[in-house]
């Protein structure tokens, strides 16, 4: 015949297993949420994204840099410091204006800049990287700048009908950020 002592200990064993199985002990606590992306607004009559700059164009490339920006004009043959347009070309300025909301890498580095011609074509400000604007994007600044140009090579006759900056790093996961030329 079993001894009380031992009856009692595997009455309480089984009475903790009985507890711990129908879930009385509480649950470790839930992992948080992840917090929401940042994602680019590609242009003003997208839905409200929340801002983080001063700009009406915000673009995070989702590997660590936003920037704010604006394309303030586009201008026919802007003032060159060095190079000319090759024969039966002429250069368009895209101005822009921007501030390097978080992140370390440049603007000309974290965007490609392109005009969309009333031709149909693209073409690229990599493109004249060999000659240089007055105020050159190139050379802007790495946390804010001003009016700074990005020449793009267009063949005489056409004109520009968009702008096109496209996130270097975040395309095509970013959307183009496309402005129409009036």
């Amino acid at each position: 015949m079993p001894k009380p002592r031992r009856t009692l200990a595997a009455a309480l064993v089984i009475g903790a297993s009985a507890i711990a199985l129908t879930g009385c002990l509480p649950l470790p606590p839930a992992l948080p949420e992840a917090p929401p992306a940042v994602t680019a607004v590609p242009n003003p009559s997208a839905a409200p994204e929340p801002a983080t700059g001063d700009f009406p164009y915000t673009v995070d490339d989702g590997l660590g840099d936003t920037w704010s920006f604006d394309v303030t004009n586009v201008i026919a043959d802007p003032p060159m410091e060095s190079g000319e347009a090759e024969a039966g070309t002429f250069f368009v300025g895209v101005v822009v204006s921007a501030e390097h909301v978080e992140g370390d890498v440049d603007f000309i580095s974290c965007f490609d800049i392109f005009i969309t011609g009333d031709d149909g074509q693209t073409y690229d400000w990599r493109d004249t990287i060999d000659v240089t604007a007055e105020n050159d994007v190139y050379y802007a600044d790495d946390t804010a700048f001003t009016d700074a140009v990005a020449a793009v090579q267009l063949p005489e006759g056409v004109e520009p009908d968009q702008v096109i900056l496209r996130s270097t790093y975040g395309h095509p996961e970013v959307p183009d950020t496309v402005i129409d030329v009036n």
